[in-house]
């Protein structure tokens, strides 16, 4: 079902008029983002990883005799214990309170499609892991906001970010690709040992095509991931 920006009382204006506040999000966040990765060091049992050189294949093993893939152990207590810890920011933060004029909703990753996702970076994909941690691990705690008559190509919204860009260490890109169509920007913080969120902006017209465009992407992986788990088991046969 398609979101309908008018039912919910919003007025369309044009872009450029939400700027403000699109700024003041992503300065908000970064804020945050760089408030709660310093505490998580500061409270961390391990020590820190270096989220830019290290690379997929550093935290995991795959034992090509049977196909076995395994994910170390310190570091899966590592995300594991910062994934705990958002779950307790989201119900701490008001964020989304604050900007429910753009549906603003926000998510932690789940354990499973993490380390399905290490799994497809270091087996699915070319280059035996040789990804950072940084790009592949990117969206831990996603954050999504809808923008009417938002253009991804706007170079005025270009301006803006890389204005943001002399006060804080962030990226952005247009992620539009087939039927999904969106704005990411990635907060990677002050230390490449934090790890990176990022924000989704997307007009409240796509709403529709890119949930069921999210949610195809979502059963590639888990598809993937059952046929890899399956070809292993039969490997160990």
């Amino acid at each position: 079902m398609s979101y309908n920006w008018a039912e919910e009382g919003i007025k369309t204006k044009e872009p450029l008029c939400y700027y403000p506040d699109i700024q003041r999000i992503i300065r908000e966040i970064c804020e945050m983002h760089e408030r709660f990765s310093h505490f998580w060091l500061n409270d961390a049992q391990d020590d820190p990883i270096n989220m830019k050189k290290t690379e997929i294949r550093h935290i995991c093993d795959v034992y090509n005799h049977d196909g076995m893939f395994i994910l170390h152990n310190e570091f899966y207590t590592i995300f594991n214990d910062y994934i705990r810890k958002l779950e307790d920011l989201i119900i701490e933060t008001d964020l989304d309170f604050d900007y429910s004029d753009y549906d603003l909703r926000m998510r932690v990753k789940q354990n499973e499609s993490i380390v399905n996702k290490i799994r497809y970076y270091r087996i699915g994909k070319e280059g035996e892991g040789r990804y950072s941690l940084k790009k592949c691990l990117n969206d831990l705690f996603g954050i999504r906001i809808l923008v009417p008559g938002f253009k991804h190509s706007d170079e005025e919204f270009h301006n803006l970010c890389r204005e943001l860009q002399n006060a804080y260490r962030i990226k952005f890109r247009d992620s539009s690709k087939q039927e999904y169509k969106a704005t990411h920007v990635y907060f990677e913080g002050s230390e490449n040992k934090f790890f990176p969120w990022e924000l989704q902006i997307w007009n409240p017209n796509d709403v529709e095509k890119n949930m069921i465009s999210h949610e195809k992407h979502k059963q590639e992986y888990i598809s993937w991931a059952k046929h890899y788990k399956e070809s292993s088991e039969r490997g160990n046969v």
